[in-house]
């Protein structure tokens, strides 16, 4: 979808996207050469994002330091890509399509006022982007179809699940109604949603709603099975479904309960057979089997079963829609980033083990589905981040004071109250004054030094110098170093594993090494 951007605005979130990375300064030199542009285009996006875009996200600028994203606003980078939905011609042409699919090129020209010439240059870049969707632009009159029309369907959910999120609501359909039949009917199917799964299963029941209402229907073929429990389940609600579109320009046809079954629902209808169910269902538990072992922390049931339900709804849709995902924003992907960050090891197994599910064909799980994997598994195992954060290396950290033991001793103990059992404490227990620099050797055994004042024979990387109360900003610096050092144990670890697999790790999330934009094109 970035390709129907314009460059100016391509170039802004590419620069959104590439500071996201990091929670530091980036120098400005380092920002344009990735961007592969010049310091004044530079600092005229920034200007652009602070005044524009500034509710949600905004840049700091040092001239010897660089450029920062602003970490109390870069969660909202969601809002920026809503943004960009609603003042793209582009993105609110394919909007407005879903609700107007009969009307002819004049129509769209003045709805959208455009010359003729800038119409039809969007129109095919539109066409080119729907294509690989595997969706159809016809153009007389207007409208989306696709081979399947539950891709057109599927196609819109996404875009409506990106532009509003959980946050809007976009139609003249009653939303809290739309929320609790969708809850009820999955409940009769036992399929147990959250909040943003009932979110992006309304989009995909009004979407249909929607298209079934302007006579786009499902083929012959699905009309052609007989009806089974789910439909005649789906059919019984038909009171509360016709109260859902009564008052709107949409009406319910004599077979409403198969398009919503078939499209809701196709999960249940995608299958190949029997023998696939049993088999996926299988490779998913073993792959749950080997994350339990990996973490040495038990699954529960409860967790197992929703866990297993979720990827089982993706591997089906991903072969029944074999189409990109993702529109302009993936909203696992700083999420999925974070927990790289902190647990590599723990995300490193995931993407092995992943691979292991389809080791022919490993698309899904590996480009697709990866950042949402790793979310759902955060999410969803009980009490997992607890796991792994005592699975991280504890820190050897020995203390050296020149004002005498007692107060090595409280910097000691004002350590473990702020880090617990992160770090292992240790005191130097000679004398610093008299100390010789074969005493000093023994630091060498430390993961981290920490003194109130410059140790003179010893001056090495691991030595930190802090005041003599430990302040705010030398939490700030140890707690750096800590995440720094069992950073370095965990990348070892997965080198043990075997360099192949750090390589794909580090493939698959862009750390450490990012390409400029040049390399990218």
């Amino acid at each position: 979808m970035k390709a129907l951007l314009s460059t100016a605005i391509y170039r802004k979130i590419t620069l959104l996207e590439f500071l996201d990375n990091f929670s530091t300064w980036c120098p400005t030199k380092d920002v344009t050469n990735f961007l592969d542009c010049s310091a004044k285009t530079l600092l005229s996006d920034i200007d652009y994002i602070n005044e524009f875009w500034g509710e949600y996200v905004y840049f700091e600028y040092s001239k010897f330091q660089g450029i920062r994203l602003n970490n109390l606003a870069s969660n909202k980078m969601a809002n920026v890509y809503s943004t960009i939905f609603q003042e793209c011609d582009e993105f609110q042409f394919i909007e407005k399509l879903l609700y107007a699919p009969d009307e002819d090129a004049e129509y769209w020209i003045n709805e959208l006022f455009m010359s003729e010439a800038s119409f039809y240059r969007m129109v095919n870049a539109v066409e080119i982007f729907l294509e690989k969707r595997g969706l159809i632009l016809e153009r007389g009159p207007f409208r989306v179809t696709a081979p399947d029309e539950r891709w057109v369907r599927i196609f819109y959910q996404q875009y409506y699940t990106e532009e509003y999120g959980i946050n809007e609501w976009p139609f003249e359909i009653n939303q809290q109604d739309t929320f609790c039949y969708v809850m009820r009917a999955s409940t009769d199917f036992d399929v147990s949603l959250d909040d943003r799964e009932v979110q992006d299963a309304s989009f995909l029941l009004v979407v249909t709603l929607i298209r079934m209402s302007q006579g786009f229907a499902l083929s012959d073929e699905v009309y052609s099975e007989p009806d089974d429990t789910i439909d005649k389940v789906i059919e019984y609600s038909e009171e509360i479904v016709a109260h859902l579109v009564e008052g709107t320009p949409y009406s319910l046809t004599d077979t409403w309960y198969k398009e919503v079954a078939r499209t809701v629902f196709h999960e249940f209808y995608s299958w190949d057979n029997e023998e696939q169910i049993i088999r996926i269902h299988k490779k998913l538990n073993t792959f749950l089997d080997k994350m339990v072992k990996a973490v040495d922390f038990p699954l529960l049931e409860e967790d197992r079963n929703k866990i297993i339900q979720q990827m089982m709804i993706w591997y089906v849709q991903y072969n029944f829609y074999p189409f990109k995902r993702i529109i302009l924003y993936d909203k696992q992907r700083r999420f999925a980033h974070g927990v790289h960050h902190m647990y590599p090891v723990f995300s490193t197994l995931v993407t092995l083990y992943l691979e292991d599910i389809d080791k022919r064909n490993p698309t899904l799980w590996i480009n697709v589905r990866l950042y949402d994997v790793v979310a759902l598994l955060m999410r969803e195992w009980s009490q997992l981040p607890i796991q792994l954060e005592k699975m991280r290396k504890q820190v050897s950290v020995i203390i050296v004071s020149n004002l005498g033991r007692k107060h090595a001793e409280m910097m000691r103990n004002f350590l473990y109250a702020q880090y617990g059992e992160k770090l292992g404490l240790s005191i130097f227990e000679f004398t610093v004054l008299f100390s010789t620099p074969e005493d000093f050797e023994l630091l060498n055994d430390y993961d981290l030094v920490i003194s109130n004042n410059p140790i003179e024979n010893y001056q090495k990387d691991n030595c930190l110098i802090v005041n003599n109360f430990i302040s705010a900003s030398d939490r700030e610096t140890i707690e750096n170093c800590i995440l720094d050092i069992q950073q370095r144990a965990s990348l070892d670890f997965i080198r043990d594993i075997g360099y192949s697999y750090l390589r794909r790790a580090k493939q698959i999330y862009s750390y450490p090494y990012i390409p400029s934009q040049k390399q990218l094109n």
